[in-house]
């Protein structure tokens, strides 16, 4: 899943996609985009959503992580 400002760093995107690449039996990669759907869910609980302020990422930013899976080698959608 790809979270702005938890897991959309380019160099974690390029080390995940060389690790992948690396495994041999990788048959394709899902790139999700992080999205508060479930914050509802959080609420009910009583738990607190801690990524209430974080935002969804951007159509953009969504190719720039496949289009690094698909450098590897990979068929990242």
């Amino acid at each position: 899943m790809l979270v702005p400002g938890l897991t959309d760093d380019p160099a974690d995107i390029e080390g995940v996609a060389s690790f992948a690449a690396g495994l041999g039996n990788v048959s394709r990669v899902d790139i999700l985009p992080f999205h508060k759907l479930g914050e509802a869910k959080w609420r009910a609980l009583a738990m607190p959503f801690t990524l209430h302020d974080t935002p969804s990422p951007t159509p953009h930013r969504l190719d720039e992580a496949r289009a690094v899976f698909r450098s590897h080698g990979l068929n990242a959608i």
